[in-house]
């Protein structure tokens, strides 16, 4: 197996794609425009209390950090890959009176204390973004230490098995899914995206990939839905993204 250094589809390249003025105004413009969906509306109220500690992970320019202060939580701060994408977020808190901590992290490597966090949301498959399987696990447990016990941890990603999916993946053999053929891949379900904002990458699992590494990484599943099956979202919401799985995970005790 490539490593992630070895590969094209390395840390580097993801968070050029996130310092690239245009996916940064992309951003943005959710912030101003799309604010939370009635999907992540639904699972804060029913899993987060307003005097939780909450992180957003993965924070972008702050759509999910916001929406969290629109709704009564005053202890919310944020973190993001891209040191331009926090920047624009902290600019925004400035212009919002908003009271909220965004710094530049590696979810692989949080800089975190432990058990800091009532709460953490990695929200748009930003998980998923995350090459390579290791890594993805190794930002799981990153979650789980910053996490205090019984914390929530909410976090979404695609689905192989969705109807979007199934005809994209149903050959192996094809050059863009084989791995042995293909020196972008690191493993099967990853993706590359053309946007309007340059190529992106997209880890796309299988439920039961999710559900093992969650159990590998010592976390107890609570609830997984599929977007649609939680709301209907509005039709800027179906634009910025396709359906996609939620997950609710709670911290187990080691």
């Amino acid at each position: 197996m490539r490593t992630n250094d070895d590969s094209p589809v390395n840390i580097k390249r993801i968070r050029e794609y996130f310092n690239d003025p245009r996916t940064i105004e992309h951003y943005v413009r959710a912030v101003a425009n799309i604010g939370l969906w009635k999907s992540e509306i639904a699972l804060i109220e029913k899993w987060l209390g307003r005097n939780d500690q909450v992180l957003d992970l993965g924070c972008g320019a702050g759509r999910i950090a916001f929406g969290l202060w629109k709704m009564g939580f005053k202890r919310v701060e944020g973190s993001d890959l891209s040191e331009s994408m926090v920047a624009e977020a902290r600019d925004i808190a400035d212009c919002k009176g908003a009271i909220i901590d965004f710094r530049c992290e590696d979810a692989t490597g949080l800089s975190y204390p432990e058990e800091r966090f009532d709460a953490v949301i990695f929200g748009f498959n930003g998980l998923m973004q995350i090459p390579g399987r290791e890594n993805r696990r190794r930002a799981l447990k990153e979650v789980w230490r910053v996490i205090k016990p019984d914390g929530r941890f909410i976090f979404s990603t695609l689905d192989r098995a969705d109807l979007l999916y199934r005809s994209v993946f149903r050959d192996p053999d094809n050059f863009e899914h084989n791995i042995e053929r293909n020196p972008n891949l690191l493993e099967m379900g990853d993706r590359h995206f053309e946007t309007r904002h340059g190529t992106t990458f997209m880890h796309v699992p299988t439920r039961d990939e999710i559900v093992h590494d969650l159990k590998a990484t010592g976390w107890f599943l609570s609830e997984d839905q599929m977007r649609s099956e939680l709301s209907d979202e509005s039709s800027s919401v179906r634009e910025f993204s396709e359906d996609c799985r939620f997950w609710v995970v709670k911290k187990t005790a080691t």
